[in-house]
């Protein structure tokens, strides 16, 4: 086997190369061997090291002077909190969602499975290829096998309802399902239901949304965001700098006003996916508690961070997309 050019090192070894090799500093030597063996080398240095290199592009450059491993640790803890933070408020604003559409449809198709679960009911969606169900299907047709199987779990309360009542409604089977297959139930309605639930959702009028399509397109789009935000923080991914290419907003007049994003600003970079975004946005949604929550969390994280390190300020703030008004810094 050829030898690695990232091979094992132990906890002592990584300290001494941070120090010797890369000019890093340390307070606590004893606390620092603690915390890279509970969280990794991986995760504190190589996760959150970027904003305190020379070069970005070249470990061997080292680190800015009078750098700490305490800075750089700090910076992974603020992210920790603040994934946290993403998850309970996109939880929360899972369930607003989850509601509105049992609600819509229970009122608007049935609240009886064999007619709620009918392909006609909604849109089929443009064939493609599903790979969860490794092959290509209509989006409506995998979208009704994960419903049809959720009706024949086994796990309560669909046991009880299938048994008991000899149906499972709406507003039981929307608990079993994820948020992804959640936003396809959305996207795969028919236009007066769809827009029935982007009506609740913004606690609009529903003739408002029907003469308006930009609050559909927009909730649409920042559906897509929320889940890449929720998968990210999920699975231990970056919070406070991450963004996506993939599943950044298309500008759109109505939501980047209200978020405060000019045209010239979104060709410049702004309002696309960052932190900042979500934030901004969840204040379009009638429900305000995953915008306070979120809001809360990043200014009480935030601030114990600055406490420390308050030269990151500017830093973090542009990297987020955020301004001191945004989240009450003072």
């Amino acid at each position: 086997m050829e030898n690695s050019d990232k091979p094992f090192r132990s906890i002592d070894q990584q300290i001494n190369k941070l120090k010797k090799q890369r000019g890093l500093l340390f307070q606590d030597e004893q606390w620092a061997s603690h915390l890279l063996l509970s969280y990794g080398y991986y995760e504190i240095i190589n996760g959150y090291k970027y904003h305190f290199m020379k070069d970005k592009t070249n470990d061997d450059a080292g680190f800015i002077k009078g750098t700490t491993f305490e800075q750089v640790y700090q910076l992974f803890n603020f992210d920790r909190f603040l994934r946290s933070q993403v998850m309970s408020a996109l939880e929360t604003f899972e369930l607003s969602l989850r509601q509105s559409i049992a609600y819509t449809i229970s009122k608007s198709i049935s609240d009886k499975q064999e007619e709620y679960l009918s392909r006609r009911c909604y849109r089929t969606g443009r064939r493609q290829y599903i790979h969860s169900a490794h092959r290509e299907l209509y989006p409506i047709d995998h979208l009704l096998n994960i419903l049809n199987r959720i009706t024949h779990a086994n796990s309560e309360p669909f046991r009880h309802y299938r048994e008991d009542h000899g149906n499972v409604p709406p507003w039981i089977i929307v608990k079993k399902l994820n948020f992804g297959s959640l936003i396809w139930w959305f996207r795969l309605l028919k236009s007066n239901e769809k827009n029935l639930v982007v009506a609740r959702m913004l606690g609009q009028d529903v003739n408002l949304i029907k003469q308006t399509p930009a609050f559909k397109s927009a909730v649409s789009n920042l559906l897509s965001l929320y889940l890449d935000y929720r998968n990210t923080a999920a699975h231990g991914g970056r919070i406070y700098n991450h963004f996506s290419n993939d599943h950044e907003l298309i500008y759109n007049a109505l939501l980047h006003g209200i978020i405060g994003v000019t045209n010239e600003d979104y060709r410049q970079g702004k309002g696309h996916s960052h932190l900042g975004v979500v934030l901004k946005s969840l204040q379009l949604f009638d429900n305000k508690d995953p915008y306070s929550e979120l809001k809360i969390g990043i200014n009480v994280y935030l601030k114990n961070y600055l406490k420390l390190y308050p030269q990151d300020k500017e830093y973090l703030l542009n990297t987020m997309e955020l301004n001191d008004d945004d989240i009450d810094l003072d």
